[in-house]
């Protein structure tokens, strides 16, 4: 057993001295459960946390002990009247002598602290007033439905403004990180599978702070403003955040045994075997080889200041614009072997995502949506990877082309170029229709760089990989769909950092910058109703 466990079992006992030795295990599993990491967080325990483990009196018994042995280790800060602050100890025998007392307030003032914790550090959350499904659901370690969450939010945020009119995000985001901690069974963003959704705890969250601004909405009041920085210098070509977001290998140092100058020699045996052989080079072993001995050189490339253009690192690497290493390349980078983790969601997760458009109460009400059921109903063989992507987007609000082309069936790459200017950012050209094709491209800064290839989910792994790969932040046009197909599909769930810096308002079609580190608010909502709807 842990020393923690030891130390816990001693506070139990010194309260509860004949407790059996079942009831005492099950009352240190259900602690360690809900999160106790130290003794000193035995203060924090709920009645109902412990009813089911022991008898209501016992709990009274143990929470008093606890509660009253904390107060005494410690000079509380009381504020009165929101500007006096009062000290209050612990009293204790006075003194027989001037000098006793002098070595007893040396004593003190070396073995106390003093608790600066804010409000919401300390806030209760009013268990007793939440609806019959919230007390159900947590006792059974199961999801509410969707109207007792929100019952539960409203009564958080009236016991919140209790403390304070308006609570910040920060505020509302130490609520929630709390209450996920205490019962994640209940309120955590996880899907089925085990897919943790951002930081765990986002969605509730993004609730508690709709809340509180729908209640203070037209209350001047209480906005918090903040003063609009104001910069004249020169716009930073450094590297960014958005660059090493979601990567473990962004800039590694160079393979022990290895030389920089040996490193371009291969690069350059790799640009020779390309003229040769070609893209089907790619799937030789020695190719495969040399392109992970060099991923160190690659990267040094790719994050050079200023960035090097696509067209320069295709001329450098040439086979590093084959689907096999990008997918390589991707792994090295994120940890994550991509075509198996797109192959995975769209079996799963897509399937999902189907069931969601086609449940008549989770349906939205856009004529889109309806259009893309009807049409991937009529087709016997079709993939349900792109359907689900354009589902998505007719979610979002975002039209297809913003990630999506479509070319005829027997254009060359040639022809793509050749027909119509090409976006800046990445696309993927599907040859023929939409839903049915096969065979894919993928274009980067107005050329294509991959394909022709087959198989559609290979091409939407490629697409998404090389946002990765070449440090590229999502477009506009289609940023919320690949921020979810990065935290639902891909498993890419940073609690800071983006590559979503702009998006269009679903609501108002106008473009907007991402001003924090959050998950997206749009994405948060699906993600939530998707996992409420895989669930319950």
């Amino acid at each position: 057993m842990s020393a923690l466990m030891e130390d816990i079992r001693e506070a139990v006992l010194a309260v509860l001295p004949s407790l059996p030795e079942d009831k005492v295990q099950s009352l240190l599993n259900k602690l360690a459960s809900i999160g106790v990491e130290s003794k000193s967080d035995l203060q924090f325990i709920k009645e109902e946390d412990l009813l089911a483990n022991i008898t209501p009196i016992q709990c009274r018994r143990l929470l008093n002990a606890w509660q009253t042995q904390d107060q005494t280790s410690y000079v509380t800060l009381t504020p009165v009247d929101h500007s006096d602050i009062v000290l209050s100890t612990t009293t204790e025998d006075p003194p027989s002598s001037e000098s006793d007392n002098t070595s007893m307030s040396s004593s003190n003032t070396s073995r106390m602290t003093v608790n600066l914790s804010v409000w919401h550090e300390n806030f209760s959350v009013p268990w007793n007033r939440m609806p019959p499904g919230i007390i159900t659901a947590i006792a059974l370690e199961k999801r509410p439905s969707a109207k007792d969450r929100r019952q539960m939010v409203r009564i958080i945020v009236e016991e919140m403004r209790l403390n304070e009119q308006n609570p910040s995000k920060s505020q509302c985001q130490s609520i929630a990180k709390m209450i996920v901690k205490q019962h994640p069974q209940s309120f955590a963003d996880v899907m089925r599978d085990g897919t943790v959704i951002g930081s765990g705890y986002a969605s509730l969250m993004t609730q508690l702070k709709t809340r509180v601004e729908h209640v203070n909405r037209g209350n001047s009041l209480s906005r918090r403003r903040k003063q609009k920085r104001v910069s004249n210098a020169p716009e930073d070509i450094a590297r960014g955040p958005a660059d090493q977001y979601g990567c473990v290998r962004w800039q590694p140092d160079c393979p022990p045994g290895e030389t920089v100058e040996g490193l371009k020699e291969k690069k350059s045996e790799m640009q020779d075997l390309y003229h040769t052989e070609g893209p089907a080079g790619a799937e030789r072993g020695y190719v495969i080889q040399l392109m992970k001995t060099t991923y160190y050189l690659q990267r040094k490339n790719i994050n050079a200041s200023p960035p090097p253009s696509i067209a320069e690192l295709k001329t450098e690497w040439p086979y590093l614009f084959t689907p096999k290493q990008m997918f390589s390349h991707f792994n090295l980078l994120t940890d994550i072997k991509i075509l198996e983790k797109m192959e995975q969601a769209v079996e799963e997760k897509g399937k999902l995502i189907l069931r969601f458009f086609q449940h008549t109460t989770a349906r939205t009400s856009t004529d889109e949506v309806e259009r893309i059921l009807i049409s991937y109903n009529k087709e016997e063989k079709c993939d349900p990877c792109p359907c689900v992507i354009l589902l998505l987007m007719a979610h979002f609000k975002e039209k297809y082309e913003g990630l999506i082309l479509q070319a005829d069936v027997f254009s060359t790459a040639a022809d793509v170029e050749r027909t119509k200017p090409l976006p800046e950012s990445p696309r993927l050209i599907v040859l023929g229709d939409v839903l049915t094709a096969t065979n894919w491209m993928l274009s980067i800064e107005g050329q294509v760089t991959v394909g022709p290839h087959q198989n559609i989910v290979a091409g939407m792994a490629t697409l998404f990989s090389c946002y990765y790969v070449f440090n590229l932040v999502y477009q506009e046009e289609a940023s919320s769909t690949l921020e979810f197909i990065q935290r639902c599909f891909i498993g890419i769930n940073p609690t800071s950092g983006t590559k979503m810096t702009k998006w269009i308002s679903p609501r108002s079609g106008k473009v907007h910058e991402k001003r924090n580190n959050s998950v997206s608010l749009h994405v948060s909502a699906l993600l939530k109703r998707l996992m409420d709807f895989e669930w319950l």
